[in-house]
């Protein structure tokens, strides 16, 4: 479908956790590099089932937010939330492909996936306003920065905390102090130093990441969705990014199946 694969049938004997996102969150070799399977990975050895909207090949990109919100209407053949029961978290993110440069005369291609920034805000709230129905516990994820030099598509790392803060602006409209952020931008940036130019994290003037960089964010991933239940927002700004992580939480291990 234009969502991907079929969504599958939630194991009902153990936790179920859903990921929808982009690149970033897909497995090698369908992105350069995004912390998807390490997740996976990671999960599954604590006894979560963990599952790709749009599935872990090359149909499980979820591009920008106007695809997300294609794939998260009831409507749409093959969406991400045609599925029976309940997911225990669903973590998403998107941005990356909202930021690109708009299409200029005659083109074509990624430029046609860009969301004006006084547009995109209300997007990650709408699709959160759909998914939360059909989960215990949602989890927003910040856009990973961009290194400071040319990348693709005019992305850049001014662009990401613009979008960021409107993404947050409107979620916690939203839904208020019980929003839970994982926030990768925090996290990345913090290791990587304040308008890097280079990171070992990251692959060279690019946004997607390294094996190593790929593990980092997982790591970081697994421990806010096990402590999802308990989490409450980070807050995101140039000046001042709180951290999604630390502290304890109860794990995925402890919450009944599905």
């Amino acid at each position: 479908t234009s969502c991907g694969d079929w969504p599958s049938a939630l194991d009902p004997s153990r936790p179920n956790v859903l990921l929808i996102g982009d690149s970033i969150s897909m497995p090698p070799p369908y992105t350069p590099g995004g912390y998807g399977t390490d997740v996976k990975v990671a999960l599954e050895a604590m006894n979560v089932s963990v599952y790709h909207a749009g599935g872990w090949g090359s149909g499980g990109q979820a591009s920008n937010t106007v695809k997300g919100l294609e794939c998260t209407d009831a409507t749409t053949v093959g969406n991400y939330l045609n599925f029976t029961g309940t997911y225990d978290v669903i973590h998403f993110n998107f941005g990356l492909h909202d930021l690109v440069d708009p299409c200029g005369d005659g083109e074509s291609g990624e430029c046609n996936e860009h969301v004006e920034l006084a547009d995109y805000g209300a997007n990650p709230a709408e699709i959160y306003s759909r998914v939360a129905p059909r989960a215990k516990h949602v989890v927003w994820t910040t856009t990973t920065p961009c290194p400071n030099v040319t990348t693709s598509m005019g992305r850049t790392d001014a662009k990401v905390v613009s979008y960021n803060s409107q993404a947050l602006a409107s979620l916690t409209e939203l839904v208020g102090d019980g929003l839970v952020v994982d926030d990768l931008y925090a996290s990345v940036d913090g290791y990587c130093g304040e308008d890097y130019v280079m990171c070992d994290l990251q692959i060279p003037a690019n946004v997607h990441f390294e094996e190593v960089g790929c593990q980092f964010m997982a790591d970081q991933v697994v421990q806010v969705v096990r402590a999802a239940p308990r989490r409450r927002r980070a807050i995101t700004t140039r000046q001042n990014h709180a951290r999604a992580v630390g502290g304890r939480g109860r794990g995925l291990s402890e919450l009944k199946p599905t």
